[in-house]
């Protein structure tokens, strides 16, 4: 029998029993909510937080929680209502990470009704995006400040992908964010290298070439097609990557000559990107967790997303943005050189993961040890 988490109209937030109020347990039952898309970039972000909070707190379960965009993965949908009740009743702790919740405040959090949630609560890794390179992150209604404020304010530990995201939390009046990088990028842990493979992924926001109304529809798919030559007359293999099952139909209309790839299957993805040459495009988790596999990778920046990772770890002589006037040539210069096998351009890069790398480990730690005291 359902139960009825109303009473006279107003709903039931605190149940008679709460997971995260029984003692000796050797078992941590942790509410992630995370986005549940077919998007691979997504499901890199969920298993590195889960793998780094098992790796000191091997005896935790994940249960999954659909945090906002959600395409057939059942409701209730986000950190409200009566989702709010299931995570008092059965969580030791309550997760939202990663990826860009701070975009237009995705998750759609009430400052109000976070007060409600009893277990800790952890903000791992997010981020802000914007519609351009130069605007302001996206937040299209004024309560979502204070919204975002609150939840921070409510969590035990936040943290945050890039420097971007950081300064816009302490515009908000949160100051307390720790800047880990994104969770993707601590998947793997391998030095950047050259394979001796052929294959080049060329991983861009396919559908966003439906749009022609959008000055990046000329520059993206005019950039695809001239590195689908290049590297070929280099005698290399592109492949379409797509990130997304939306990305699909558009790159067999655009470049059904060329071979595609996409997979529901996280570790298809991983395994791909290990057998690379090199990355080049537009969607950011392929840049990232291709670089803590060890590929490097040409990133073109869209907006605030590629601008907030490349600054934030060393790359701005390196990445690109769409706007650049010289942008094929520069893109040019970057595939020769990673041809020549010369990564001189990665030492930066080098030295800021490592030191995030530490930072995101240490956060991770003290996530875990929260838990584990229930704070």
């Amino acid at each position: 029998m359902k139960r009825n988490l109303f009473r006279k109209n107003k709903l039931i937030y605190r149940p008679d029993v709460m997971q995260c109020k029984i003692k000796n347990k050797s078992t941590y039952v942790i509410h992630h909510y995370c986005p549940h898309t077919y998007n691979a970039g997504d499901h890199f972000v969920i298993m590195s937080i889960r793998k780094h909070i098992k790796k000191y707190l091997p005896n935790s379960i994940f249960i999954p929680k659909a945090i906002a965009g959600n395409r057939g993965w059942g409701k209730p949908v986000g950190l409200k209502e009566t989702n709010i009740y299931y995570s008092n009743r059965y969580a030791d702790a309550v997760i939202v990470g990663g990826s860009d919740q701070y975009n237009n405040w995705s998750p759609k959090i009430d400052a109000k009704e976070i007060q409600e949630l009893i277990p800790p609560l952890f903000l791992i890794g997010l981020g802000v995006s914007s519609k351009d390179l130069y605007e302001k992150p996206r937040i299209d209604e004024k309560k979502y400040f204070n919204d975002i404020l609150k939840t921070n304010q409510k969590s035990v530990l936040s943290s945050v992908r890039d420097n971007i995201t950081n300064e816009f939390l302490k515009e908000t009046g949160f100051n307390d964010a720790i800047v880990t990088g994104c969770p993707a990028l601590f998947l793997h842990d391998n030095k950047i290298h050259i394979n001796d493979s052929k294959n080049v992924m060329l991983t861009f926001p396919y559908p966003l070439l439906h749009n022609k109304k959008d000055e990046k529809y000329d520059v993206l798919y005019d950039l695809i097609k001239w590195i689908i030559r290049y590297v070929k007359e280099k005698d290399l293999n592109p492949i379409i990557v797509c990130h997304d099952d939306r990305d699909v139909p558009k790159a067999q209309e655009l470049f059904s000559e060329n071979d595609i790839f996409y997979s529901n299957y996280p570790e298809d993805y991983l395994e791909l990107y290990d057998s690379a040459r090199f990355v080049i495009g537009s969607r950011l988790h392929a840049t990232i967790v291709s670089a803590g596999i060890g590929i490097p990778s040409i990133n073109i920046n869209l907006d605030l997303r590629g601008i907030g990772y490349t600054k934030t770890f060393g790359l701005s002589q390196w990445n690109l943005n769409y706007d650049n006037n010289q942008l094929i040539n520069e893109v040019k210069y970057r595939i020769d050189c990673l041809l020549k096998n010369d990564l001189t351009a990665f030492a930066e890069y080098t030295l800021k993961r490592e030191e995030y790398r530490i930072i995101f480990d240490n956060f991770m730690k003290n996530v875990s040890q929260h838990i584990i005291k229930g704070c």
